[in-house]
């Protein structure tokens, strides 16, 4: 068994198999399970898993959020830019790069989809950029007022979180608008199969069908600012960056909690495991 590092807790039926002193703001992992990328200051790190070996640096600085949208291509967001990396565990290269409207969140989806929300200090609206990284081009745009964080759906929809409201985007238009049932601005959007999973600064995530009527389970997830969701395999990561840096795990679609890690603020699962970073360095970790 790998020993923990000092200053972090894990709690519940989870084991960490690797760790790194790696003090990171964001983690991606890519889709096989393959590699992860942990973005550090000045850098991002780029390492085979499950034991963070064969470790390869990515010269970018100030990322705050970061996406696998394959098994061979990362998506990253620098300040006001946006870059996709080719071959990031092997012989990584600069394959798409573009200027951002303000801070982007990343989010991937199927074929290679990536969807980038900025947001612009002198308005209050963002830009909800779709792109084919296949086709290496702009696929459509779309004005979302408070647009904040945005997931892919079934079919190639993109349900964007605007303050209080899931906004249903297709090809560049609105479709649908609804309120969701925090009661809350939402902070942290993923995709779980038939809908979403939200949750805002406050102590509930809600599995949130996009079937009418149907019911919406709520899990307890740690409360606080900097709110990151990410689904895999059958595996949701509820992160936040404030008090105290904590991370939930827990199992879909039962929503039964796993374990908790503190001390990293960002985590994303993988086939068979999750990789978690924050303050106290980066983890690998395995749920009994």
């Amino acid at each position: 068994m790998t020993a923990i590092p000092a200053g972090l807790e894990v709690t519940g039926a989870l084991e960490v198999v690797a760790s790194r002193p790696w003090p990171g703001s964001a983690v991606a992992v890519s889709p096989d399970g393959a590699w992860a990328a942990v973005a550090l200051p000045g850098r991002v790190m780029v390492a085979r898993l499950p034991g963070l070996d064969d470790e390869r640096e990515i010269a970018v600085a100030d990322v705050r959020s970061l996406v696998a949208l394959d098994e061979g291509r990362l998506a990253l967001a620098p300040r006001r830019g946006l870059l996709v990396i080719d071959d990031p565990a092997g012989m990584p290269r600069v394959g798409v790069r573009a200027r951002g409207p303000g801070r982007l969140v990343l989010a991937a989806g199927p074929g290679g989809l990536l969807a980038a929300v900025g947001d612009r200090a002198a308005l209050p609206r963002a830009t909800v950029i779709a792109r084919s990284d296949h086709g290496r081009r702009r696929d459509w745009t779309a004005a979302v007022e408070a647009a904040s964080a945005a997931a892919w759906i079934d079919g190639g929809d993109l349900v964007v979180a605007a303050g209080e409201d899931l906004v249903l985007v297709r090809d560049g238009a609105e479709r649908a608008r609804a309120q969701s049932p925090l009661g809350q601005a939402i902070t942290g959007v993923a995709s779980i199969p038939g809908g979403v999973a939200i949750a805002g600064a406050g102590d509930r995530a809600v599995l949130h069908t996009v079937v009418p009527g149907a019911s919406r389970p709520s899990l307890a997830v740690p409360p606080g600012a900097g709110r990151v969701l990410a689904v895999a395999g059958g595996i949701l990561v509820a992160c936040t960056r404030s008090l105290g840096e904590r991370v939930s795990v827990h199992r879909l679609p039962s929503g039964e909690a796993v374990g908790m890690l503190r001390g990293v603020s960002a985590a994303a699962p993988a086939p068979a495991a999750l990789v978690a970073t924050g303050r106290e360095g980066t983890v690998v970790g395995v749920a009994g």
